[in-house]
């Protein structure tokens, strides 16, 4: 019996160290402080990792300045895959993956840089929102905020400095959008669409009390005025903060020759004024720009074929070209305005949205009536990936255990690029309706734009210190089986 007890105390000796190491490594910050001899062996083992060949690349013609963010939101043929946020570099090596689903989360949507740097993003846990300030250079949550009363949201903005402008596809009938301030830590402005039902009749969209207007995305697109993605009335409407006037609506109900339950829709402004919306035409399998001239909208541009498959999210880049979130082909896809795939890379299992770091959040100039580049084109020059291709890719990003997201090197200047862009200089409004039940988590870090830092929070070495503590418990338990001998 004593043999027993002094074979298990060697075991657990035997253990002890290596799992200690293991979640110490699990646990040191991304420039290597307080390593271990086991965080060694598992940088050696990423460095192989990244050095191995990449599944996930497709078609590289040029590569970009800068590193690509990309969000997961984690479905495939009725199965649930992991939620994630990509950081790829330009020639589409992984910098890191911050996994989502690690750290309790059920989806991941839209990703924008703040103007410190920091990734903001709407996740989902436990059927309500989670709004995560994600560190790039360390893949922790620096903050969180949870919205218990809001059920599914596909898209936050920073605006004004203070305020989140958020979208809420409720789910009984309270579709809304909302601000949220930051300072006053309240709701002050709310439009519930059941409101306005000379817009949104309760006979269109979707059913009515359930996934009725599944409106997904919300910009600020001007002095006090909002730009919503009304996606189940095939509609994106702009309107204005005090009054809550629409001002002009691009598509209608069930007319599917303008807009197809789209996605992501971005403004930008023409070189004569004109408003543009370039966006992604999801069941249209396209992405379309619309520019208004007067009362009217004009179609400038469409990218269709090329194996593009309900697409989410579309970005005008300030050299001219097009980077797409291609959901169903399950990859990122840069084109020009000819429609030549000049960068890609997969990204399963349902990317939702793509940013391309240094280049300020939504799109920007130039139109393509503004580059002459109007009319119709056919994407062509993808890598043509099969499924064993994207079930290898998905395969290798679920085991980068890299969580830093944007290079050192680009670090600063995502800072400096951001500075411009999230603090939209308008006044606040009132109109609202109550009060938001939002909690929030806090800790030690005073450079969150949210406001509510939390310490460590984040994917976790959970494994490591559950191995840990059950070796710890067998240690013990020889130790009294030993003293009753």
């Amino acid at each position: 019996m004593r043999r027993t007890v002094l074979q298990t105390l060697l075991v657990a000796l035997l253990l002890v160290a290596p799992v200690s190491a293991a979640a110490s490594a699990a646990t040191t910050g991304h420039d290597g402080a307080g390593a271990t001899p086991a965080a060694g062996l598992a940088a050696a083992a990423e460095t192989a990792l990244q050095d191995s060949p990449n599944p996930c690349v497709g078609t590289i013609e040029r590569t970009p300045d800068r590193t690509t963010l990309f969000s997961i939101q984690g479905a495939h043929g009725g199965e649930k895959t992991s939620a994630m946020v990509v950081g790829a570099r330009p020639d589409g090596s992984v910098v890191g993956v911050h996994n989502d689903t690690a750290a309790g989360r059920w989806w991941s949507y839209d990703v924008d840089v703040l103007p410190n740097g920091n990734i903001l993003q709407p996740t989902t846990q436990s059927r309500h929102t989670v709004i995560e300030e994600i560190d790039p250079a360390t893949g922790e949550h620096v903050s969180e905020r949870h919205f218990r009363d809001t059920l599914d949201t596909h898209d936050v903005d920073l605006i004004n400095g203070d305020e989140l402008l958020v979208n809420d596809m409720s789910q009984d009938g309270e579709d809304r959008v909302f601000v949220y301030n930051l300072t006053r830590e309240e709701v002050v402005w709310e439009y519930y669409f059941a409101n306005y039902s000379e817009h949104y009749p309760e006979s269109g969209g979707g059913e009515f009390g359930g996934d009725w207007t599944h409106n997904n995305d919300v910009e600020q697109i001007g002095d006090g005025t909002f730009m919503v993605s009304v996606r189940n009335f095939d509609k994106v409407v702009a309107i204005d903060r005090e009054t809550k006037d629409v001002e002009w609506t691009l598509g209608a109900d069930d007319n599917t020759t303008i807009l197809h339950e789209q996605h992501n829709p971005d403004f930008i402004e023409s070189e004569d004024g004109n408003a543009t919306v370039l966006v992604a035409d999801s069941l249209n399998d396209r992405v379309v720009e619309y520019e208004r001239e007067g009362d009217s909208w004009n179609r400038t541009w469409v990218a269709r074929g090329g194996g593009l498959d309900e697409p989410r999210d579309a970005d005008r880049l300030p050299n001219g070209n097009t980077l797409i979130a291609d959901r169903r082909a399950h990859r990122i896809v840069e084109v020009t305005p000819e429609g030549d795939v000049v960068w890609e890379m997969y990204s399963p299992y349902q990317p939702y949205d793509a940013e391309r770091v240094g280049t300020g959040d939504e799109s920007s100039r130039p139109t393509m009536a503004d580059a002459a580049a109007t009319g119709s084109v056919q994407v062509t020059g993808s890598a043509d990936f099969d499924a064993a291709d994207v079930e290898a890719c998905y395969d290798f990003l679920t085991s980068v255990e890299r969580t830093q997201l944007i290079p050192d090197d680009e670090l600063d200047a995502v800072t400096e690029s951001s500075a411009t862009d999230g603090g939209n200089e308008t006044d606040g409004g009132n109109g609202t309706d109550g009060e938001s039940d939002s909690d929030t988590e806090s800790g030690g870090n005073g450079d969150s734009v949210l406001g509510t830092p939390t310490t460590g929070s984040g994917p976790s070495p959970v494994g490591p210190v559950l191995a840990l503590a059950g070796v710890a418990a067998l240690f013990a338990g020889a130790v009294v089986r030993l003293r009753r001998r």
